[in-house]
């Protein structure tokens, strides 16, 4: 099928290649590609103006924040970022057809309306559409002349050496060909077995042509092997894939299902709300107001769950932090345990040591009547201790 040629007239912005990946600041948050006519919101957010205008028809909210927002409060985004998205490196749009040339996404337009040679113009001696680079000076090129070699009539054109999908476009592609590579007054060899045969043979003899490369039947399920037309068949008869190819089609046309029914699933996960009621769509608009309407509440939920990841991240910190103030706490009241646990057991331990003095003074009233008072070195020795000797002056004093 021939590619079309893209004019300016049918130019579209935003289907060009970029040279390089564009920054993430420079795309629409709504449709994801390099910024259209960049506008920005009172919100300091930057979007298409086709994209915000389509998503304020929607909702009465920014589509990043959720913030309230109405057309009033969107304006020109600053020169600055115009100036950057503009400055991007593209290709041609006609780079499919042979374009070569490279430029910045503002000279698109320029490109395509003088100095592409693959835009589509009108021939100036008739009214067929032929590329730029084959218009001459001289006149019309579809004039039929005689060919030398076959008397055939065909077009100047095709008489010139050129070189073919991209020679020609749109239904009358298939006719701007060379013709001396058709042309029967002609002969050229085989690639493959060096036979003479006339140029409008070629291409059928090549598909019967017994020293052919050709590749094995089951290539398409992985097969690698490829030889001559003439060893293909002693080939297919010891491939394993050539036995195996029902069976690994009838798999690749079921992943192939499964694959699609998978993105599918994606699309009604990632979306998360209910089917558009109105199926109008305007014509004219580059996104319709369903895929804004996705690609807003898409936004949504991921602003959402940022500020959840943010909130869960700081309650991690919080709790954090209270397993460690609880750590210290319950040091504390160990410690507080012990403490009281000793003051428990010292107390009982000196309520035992009364109780003892006084069953030990209710034992013998009658001593304690007539003995004196217990000396401070018997209670000690009573109680496992040593008395330290007094001085030598006040033993001399009780010995008297």
């Amino acid at each position: 099928m021939a590619l079309a040629s893209v004019s300016p007239t049918t130019f579209d912005i935003r289907s060009l290649t970029y040279l390089a990946a564009v920054d993430d600041n420079l795309c629409c948050p709504i449709c994801r590609s390099p910024l259209v006519d960049p506008e920005t919101t009172k919100c300091r957010h930057t979007f298409c103006a086709d994209c915000i205008s389509g998503a304020l028809e929607n909702s009465d909210t920014c589509p990043v924040d959720r913030s309230p927002l109405s057309p009033g409060d969107v304006s020109a985004a600053p020169v600055m970022i115009a100036n950057l998205v503009n400055d991007l490196e593209v290709r041609c749009p006609n780079s499919a057809l042979g374009c070569l040339c490279t430029l910045s996404r503002a000279l698109v337009k320029g490109h395509l309306k003088e100095a592409c040679g693959f835009v589509t113009v009108d021939c100036p001696g008739c009214n067929e559409s032929i590329l730029r680079r084959d218009r001459r000076t001289e006149g019309c090129m579809h004039g039929e002349v005689e060919c030398e070699h076959c008397t055939a009539m065909v077009r100047k054109l095709e008489m010139e050496v050129c070189l073919a999908p991209t020679f020609g476009v749109g239904r009358d592609a298939h006719k701007y060909q060379d013709h001396e590579s058709i042309c029967p007054g002609l002969s050229a060899p085989c690639q493959y077995c060096a036979v003479e045969l006339p140029r409008s043979d070629i291409n059928s003899h090549q598909l019967t042509c017994e020293e052919a490369i050709v590749a094995c039947e089951a290539h398409t399920v992985g097969c690698p092997w490829t030889g001559r037309r003439r060893d293909a068949v002693s080939h297919a008869v010891s491939c394993a894939f050539v036995h195996l190819s029902p069976l690994l089609r009838d798999y690749a046309s079921r992943i192939s299902a499964l694959e699609l029914e998978n993105k599918s699933l994606r699309k009604r996960l990632d979306i998360l709300i209910p089917a558009r009621r109105n199926s109008e769509r305007n014509e004219h608009s580059t996104l319709d107001d369903q895929t804004i309407q996705i690609l807003t509440e898409q936004e949504h939920i991921r602003s959402d769950l940022e500020r959840l990841f943010a909130a869960l991240t700081e309650m991690d910190i919080k709790q954090s932090m209270l397993t460690m103030h609880m750590s210290d706490n319950m040091r504390t009241r160990e410690e507080v345990a012990m403490i009281g646990a000793a003051v428990n057991n010292l107390g009982s331990q000196l309520h035992g040591l009364q109780l003892l003095t006084l069953r030990r003074q209710s034992a013998s009233p009658s001593s304690s009547a007539t003995s004196p008072a217990p000396s401070r070195a018997g209670i000690l020795r009573m109680h496992g201790k040593s008395c330290p000797s007094p001085p030598a002056s006040r033993q001399l004093t009780v010995m008297r």
